[in-house]
């Protein structure tokens, strides 16, 4: 408190107690090999990645990219390969260097040209001006988003064009995946896309998920292959077309990430029919074999009075006490995620090493849970049925642990209606 010397009301404006922030929601991670940018970028809704990517979202060579960004709220881009960085001499001591290793940079070029007393310095990728500076030595020359300069002392500019050459691409290892693996664990995101087929890298996704799951970290993931029979793993057999460019049932895993992501705890992908751009699907299926491959646990593109996602389910086959029926269902599985996800931020940014473990400190994490899951899953209607007596908060095994239980209903919608018309 502040002693006040002269009569009058003193007013202070703190922060109060405030809602712990909900876990991501609406994000992809993905690792392509790429011939440009950095190790790790963000795309965002709107993002322009022709500084990024040196491609924009349009163009066919960023068709996996943009399928994901036509529905996520993010894309979380990893690079796997690397490269050789293109470069290419201005003058006598003057190198301009590609920013990233990679095959991109052989498409810039510099253009130095004389303006009055100083120069006038040009970056393009392509036939596209990127960059413009005027300047008046080459010590004032500054990086741009594509190119760097290497300036040695005494040295003149003069009036030339110079495109950027020996830019090259490395290939993809299994270290690379690896590394890739071990960025996630550092991130947040919901969804998991492998747009490839290679058995082994299969593989080694699947136990990644596996690992991350048994580790709490709870991500669901998009692959196209069979065997998974996993409430976490999506697999998708159906691929398409565009009017720019295919899409392999790999491919189409990047479309159906997005999807899945968009879709979060708030809707069903079942019958989604937003799959902006598509024209065809390949292969095109039968009643019977969207029966088939329903059984086998596969989430389907089809055409239906227009494409869309046939029905909302994961690759989970197998179902036991642990694992019942209902885990098959994308949306059940997304909500349940998403509710773990909620509670442990919420403890652990409200409740840890701050709240005593007392009775009234337990009283007071069993509130925090309640008013948690009314707010954000029982009034909207992702749950049902829920009450303060669906959670217990008890001491555990330590005097510094408790066990805090949530019994949770989720709503599913409607995916089936069995109609009856009687003729009268």
């Amino acid at each position: 408190m502040i002693n006040k010397i002269l009569p009058g009301t003193t007013v202070k404006v703190e922060a109060g107690s405030r809602e712990a922030q909900s876990s991501v929601s609406g994000v992809v991670a993905m690792a392509l090999s790429l011939d440009w940018g950095a190790k790790l970028t963000r795309i965002t809704k709107g993002s322009d990645t022709l500084e990024t990517l040196g491609r924009r979202l349009e163009s066919a060579e960023m068709k996996l990219v943009n399928e994901v960004m036509n529905h996520a709220n993010e894309l979380i881009l990893y690079r796997l390969n690397s490269g050789t960085q293109a470069s290419g001499e201005l003058a006598s001591g003057i190198t301009a260097k590609a920013v990233y290793g990679g095959s991109l940079g052989n498409q810039i070029k510099v253009v130095v040209e004389k303006a009055g007393e100083r120069w006038k310095v040009r970056t393009y990728l392509g036939t596209a001006e990127v960059d413009s500076q005027t300047v008046a030595a080459p010590a004032d020359l500054v990086p741009n988003s594509f190119v760097t300069f290497e300036v040695a002392e005494e040295t003149a500019l003069s009036a030339k064009s110079v495109s950027l050459a020996s830019g090259t691409d490395t290939a993809e290892t299994g270290d690379d995946t690896d590394a890739f693996f071990a960025e996630l664990e550092k991130l947040e995101y919901n969804v998991l896309c492998y747009t490839g087929t290679d058995t082994d890298l299969l593989a080694r996704y699947t136990a990644f998920v596996g690992a991350q799951r048994a580790g709490e970290t709870l991500i669901q993931a998009v692959f196209s292959g069979e065997g998974f029979d996993s409430s976490a793993i999506y697999n998708n057999t159906v691929g398409g077309k565009t009017a720019s460019y295919e899409l392999s049932a790999a491919e189409a895993c990047a479309t159906m990430a997005g999807i899945l992501a968009k879709c979060g705890v708030e809707q069903s992908a079942t019958g989604y029919s937003d799959v902006t751009g598509w024209t065809e699907v390949s292969p095109k299926l039968t009643r019977s074999q969207m029966e088939e491959k329903t059984l086998d646990g596969e989430i389907l593109f089809v055409d239906q009075n227009g494409i869309r996602v046939l029905y909302d389910i994961n690759s989970l086959t197998t179902f036991s006490a642990g694992q019942p029926e209902d885990f098959r269902k994308g949306l059940v599985m997304r909500t349940l995620d998403h509710y773990a996800a909620d509670l442990r931020k919420l403890l652990d940014t409200r409740a840890v090493g701050k709240i005593r473990n007392s009775v009234g400190g337990r009283n007071q994490i069993k509130g925090m849970v309640f008013d948690m899951t009314v707010k954000n899953y029982l009034d909207p209607g992702y749950i049902e049925g829920f009450g303060a007596d669906d959670i217990a908060v008890e001491e555990g095994d330590t005097r510094d642990s408790v066990k805090v239980t949530a019994g949770v209903r989720v709503t599913d919608t409607v995916d089936k209606i069995y109609l009856t018309i009687v003729s009268l």
